[in-house]
């Protein structure tokens, strides 16, 4: 709980600086690929969250961090800040937290959709779609793979879930079969 606190007043302070900046969309995008570099290296997030390294080594990797994504000075200040702080694992939080208030800034939505192959481009853009219009944003989809479903979509959207998958719908035949 605390943790998640901790990043949002981060989040929050570097998006009203994003904003003021107009470069809200900039940001967001930098520090998504910053968020990817530490998903993607178990040794960088352990040695950027690691308070044995010390703040001087921290910032050092910080920095080299920072300009190897090429990111803006200003997200490039944060990462320094949070090493001086001792708070560089809390990196990634942060990208979540700019990222939701990004999207809420912009208008836009991230649905999980979840079929059982793999959706063609054009079978997301409809999903898509649909989901703009029950939505009233832009739609950002995620796709993702579940051959248990048998067949169908199952989309969530923030903690709504719209349930179309063939095994749902089993089920529920079931359930209606056992009340007669």
């Amino acid at each position: 709980m605390i943790s998640s606190s901790i990043a949002r007043r981060y989040a929050k302070a570097l998006f009203a600086l994003a904003e003021e900046q107009g470069r809200v969309e900039a940001w967001s995008e930098s520090l998504q690929s910053l968020r990817a570099a530490l998903a993607s290296s178990p040794e960088l997030r352990e040695a950027l969250g690691s308070p044995a390294l010390g703040r001087d080594p921290q910032r050092g990797v910080a920095a080299a961090l920072a300009g190897a994504l090429r990111l803006p000075d200003e997200v490039k200040n944060l990462l320094l800040l949070l090493a001086d702080r001792g708070r560089l694992g809390y990196a990634t939080a942060i990208a979540d937290r700019f990222r939701d208030l990004a999207d809420a800034k912009l208008g836009r939505v991230r649905a999980r959709v979840t079929s059982a192959v793999p959706l063609s481009a054009a079978e997301a853009g409809r999903i898509a779609e649909r989901l703009a219009g029950i939505t009233k944003g832009q739609v950002l989809l995620e796709t993702a793979v579940d051959p248990s479903l048998l067949g169908g979509v199952v989309a969530q959207v923030g903690s709504t879930v719209y349930d179309g998958s063939v095994r749902a719908q089993l089920e529920e035949l079931r359930r209606a079969m056992k009340q007669q």
